[in-house]
């Protein structure tokens, strides 16, 4: 920030000078002479920065450990919301072979690459269902790839 604020000084002060030269020069072939000087001047304080680009850093990089409170929740948010969209896939399934679920909880893990994946589906059936068990596993591990408990409501 120091360096910016010592550029625009030096233009300003450029800017200055350069005026006040201008009024104090006489008519004729001088002036031009003198004019083209000062035009290179004023140029070559513009681009005065241009030399210390290669010293800029422009490096953006975040600790991890400032980010980590937002990484968690957002995973925990993703993982919240993966699961009621799977609990809804499953209904989905369920509903295509007639059978109606008391409960459909699905449990939702993160792996240290940030990928979310399901655990466990666990399926609470009402107790006419009872015979169904099997076919209930086999047609949401068949459908979506979930490997699903299934249990017979018993009140």
């Amino acid at each position: 920030m120091d360096e910016i604020k010592a550029w625009v000084l030096s233009l300003c002060a450029c800017a200055a000078v350069i005026s006040i030269a201008e009024q104090l020069l006489p008519e004729g072939s001088v002036k031009k002479t003198a004019y083209l000087m000062l035009s290179l001047i004023t140029a070559l304080s513009l681009c005065r920065p241009i030399k210390n680009l290669r010293e800029l850093d422009f490096d953006f990089s975040v600790n991890d450990s400032d980010t980590a409170p937002y990484t968690d929740w957002l995973g925990r948010e993703t993982s919240r919301e993966f699961a009621k969209r799977a609990a809804g896939l499953i209904e989905d399934v369920l509903c295509d072979i007639g059978v109606s679920a008391e409960k459909i909880s699905v449990e939702t893990d993160i792996d240290s690459g940030g990928s979310v994946y399901i655990s466990k589906a666990r399926i609470t059936a009402q107790k006419r269902y009872a015979d169904m068990i099997e076919e209930i596993e086999s047609a949401v591990y068949s459908r979506l790839g979930i490997e699903a408990d299934v249990t017979i409501d018993r009140g």
